[in-house]
């Protein structure tokens, strides 16, 4: 955005409310022909309607507003087209902002990328429905589809304020206190406002309204319905639970999140086993079978591949490594560029090599591969049980007179934590300030302000344990925790 962003629920409401949707500028051109066409019938541009998704949201809103007695009807886009004819969808461009889509445009790939989590969300809640043998499968897709468009066009118009939203959740900040500090409100508050003005059908209104959709209080009464993994979940004995474990609307909010967190904080993610559950009791099967069926219904999302702006929740699933750029395609460098994954280097390299030492030195080189961006800092220390002495061991990008400063081995709980058994930690930089009081003495003089730290300990014989220290240059996310402890397991 050019000028200040709007702050607060009224600002972007009137920013907002008016603003034309952004649709590809070949969509609207072609649809423009075929309602000229004398000829042309619906079934022929049904199609074209349905690849455009703010173009089948334009015309959606407009049925809704032509025919509000029928407002609880139309929920598909397709339906709402069928209603209004041709006059209805041509006054539907109207309302469309033609754009020709730029890998260029930051703006642009962000708008695309987030319609693509919420096409996977939708294949997510339809295919969870028709286990459920919930009726109108198609409709669950839509609703859970279009429930996020207010998302899309944040993207879309404040593309740098959402950015900033997404790096926050990654850290492990609050939705709420981000969304609040960053926008001056929560994005579900400015969906169901602009929703109610656009005139969007009720059933995704009511997606984001507590009396429709669980409290977190609820959610986690649900998720204590599945109790082993093994046993089929338990039945709820509240009625009101009993109720939204039978609509629709749950499935809807179940699949945004689920979507949103494994595309921001990935499939290693914590919340994801607990949502996992919650499926797993609101359609009355094994906690296996919930996983089974959510990735499914990824593999169909990427299958259907009608949005491809990012690599799909599919192929995060399977392996990120396994999938390269557009420009990059083909087996030949496909065959390359997993020869060149420094993961699988390691893997190889740790086949030939037996000794602790050189074992942590070849880890360290691998972390120093991939997180070249992130963190050029790394140091790893060794603790002798029998001496009860901690020495640095192997370093990189530290002051070495500085790392002799430290007082290794005055008192500290973190150390005695990490060497009591095997332990991974993220401090981000908050953390970390409150924590130096309890890390040997000095060691603070190796940290920059802002900067998070990874620590983690593996125990390499019966008396000598590796303690592992990964500085950021300044914010690590979660999935670079991840592949922290992905290295240091492989090198135990």
């Amino acid at each position: 955005m050019n000028n200040k962003s709007p702050f607060g629920l009224n600002e972007w409401l009137l920013y907002l409310q008016d603003r034309k949707f952004p649709a590809g500028s070949e969509s609207i051109a072609k649809l423009t022909k075929q309602i000229k066409t004398p000829d042309e019938t619906l079934d022929r541009m049904q199609k074209n309607i349905a690849s455009e998704p703010m173009l089948a949201f334009a015309i959606l809103n407009q049925a809704n507003t032509i025919v509000e007695y029928k407002r609880n009807d139309i929920k598909s886009p397709l339906h709402a087209a069928s209603m209004i004819g041709m006059k209805g969808i041509g006054q539907s461009l109207s309302k469309l902002d033609s754009y020709t889509p730029s890998s260029k445009n930051k703006a642009h790939i962000s708008f695309l990328r987030e319609i693509q989590i919420s096409y996977e969300a939708a294949a997510m809640a339809r295919r969870w429905a028709i286990d459920k043998k919930i009726s109108h499968t198609e409709d669950v897709f839509w609703l859970t589809f279009f429930r996020d468009a207010v998302r899309w066009l944040l993207w879309y118009h404040a593309c740098d304020a959402m950015e900033q939203i997404t790096q926050r959740l990654r850290r492990g900040d609050s939705p709420i206190k981000t969304e609040m500090e960053l926008l001056g409100c929560r994005i579900d508050e400015l969906s169901v406002a602009l929703f109610k003005y656009w005139k969007v059908p009720n059933i995704i209104i009511d997606s984001f309204l507590t009396d429709q959709v669980p409290t977190a209080e609820e959610l986690q009464s649900i998720a204590r319905l599945t109790h082993t993994p093994d046993q089929l979940p338990g039945f709820a004995e509240d009625k009101r639970i009993t109720i939204l474990m039978n609509s629709p609307l749950i499935l809807a909010y179940c699949a945004t999140r689920v979507a949103q967190e494994a595309n921001v904080m990935g499939w290693a993610s914590k919340q994801l086993p607990f949502f996992y559950r919650v499926i797993a009791a609101i359609l009355h099967i094994r906690l296996g079978d919930a996983i089974q069926l959510t990735h499914y219904a990824c593999v169909e999302a990427a299958q259907d591949a009608r949005y491809s702006a990012k690599p799909s929740l599919a192929a995060q699933l399977l392996s990120p490594m396994l999938y390269t750029r557009p420009s990059e395609s083909g087996a030949g460098n496909l065959a390359k560029k997993v020869k060149s994954d420094p993961l699988t280097a390691l893997q190889k390299q740790l086949e030939h090599t037996q000794e602790p030492k050189p074992r942590a030195s070849l880890a360290m080189k691998a972390m120093l591969r991939l997180f070249a961006t992130a963190s050029q800092q790394i140091l790893i220390l060794k603790h002798d049980q029998a001496t009860n002495k901690l020495s640095p061991m192997l370093q990189y990008g530290l002051d070495l007179e500085l790392i002799k400063k430290v007082q290794w081995n005055t008192p500290s709980s973190v150390i005695n934590k990490l060497i009591s058994k095997r332990v991974a930690v993220h401090f981000n930089d908050s953390k970390l300030s409150t924590m130096f009081e309890q890390m040997p003495a000095g060691s603070k003089s190796l940290f920059a302000s802002g900067q998070h730290l990874f620590l983690a300990s593996a125990p390499v014989t019966d008396t000598e344990t590796y303690i592992y220290w990964l500085i950021g240059n300044e914010a690590l996310d979660g999935k670079q925790f991840d592949l922290f402890k992905r290295i240091i397991k492989l090198a135990d």
